[in-house]
């Protein structure tokens, strides 16, 4: 079977994981791949992956991974944090950027990178901005969208305690905070 080559020997590895095989991470890539239909044998299909023929498009087409090569990688941190220090410095129009295009045209350049921080922070502070052409939403794989939500969760389940006693006239009100 082929087997993308966008695909990278741990998203293999990991997949198959949360689907119930345990591939040796001592194998190469091309080990893996040789064995991929006796790893599939053992495949506990799910919603997300429903059949075998579904993992084999799947494995077929290029991975929804985003991985950009460290030259696209710098040209696209430099433009997010050149959008970051527009929205720091309250959008004005000076020295990073003279119009309301020019940013447009940055952060249509590297929405597509959503999984990056950077690239999730240059769209907030270009959503917020009074001079937004239109509202642009970063692309994030779902691998990453889930372990955003996770963040999210752990961050809320903060309680505090609070108690309030009834004052009297000799007492004033107690609060507590513990």
């Amino acid at each position: 079977m082929i087997v993308d080559k966008s695909h990278s020997k741990k998203d293999i590895v990991s997949l198959f994981k949360k689907h119930g095989v345990i591939i040796d991470v001592q194998l190469t890539k091309s080990d893996i791949v040789q064995n991929i239909e006796s790893y599939m044998k053992d495949f506990k299909y799910n919603d997300k992956v429903k059949n075998c023929t579904e993992l084999k498009e799947y494995l077929k087409t290029i991975s929804p991974k985003q991985r950009p090569n460290t030259q696209q990688k710098n040209e696209i941190m430099f433009k997010a944090k050149k959008i970051i220090k527009w929205g720091k410095n309250d959008y004005i129009f000076n020295g990073t950027y003279n119009n309301c295009n020019d940013p447009y045209d940055d952060i249509m350049d590297i929405y597509m990178w959503g999984d990056l921080p950077s690239v999730r922070r240059a769209c907030r502070f270009y959503n917020s901005s009074p001079n937004k052409i239109n509202h642009i939403n970063p692309i994030i794989t779902q691998e990453v969208e889930d372990e955003i939500n996770n963040n999210k969760i752990i961050k809320q389940q903060t309680i505090y305690k609070l108690m309030i006693r009834r004052s009297t006239e000799e007492n004033p009100i107690m609060v507590c905070f513990d």
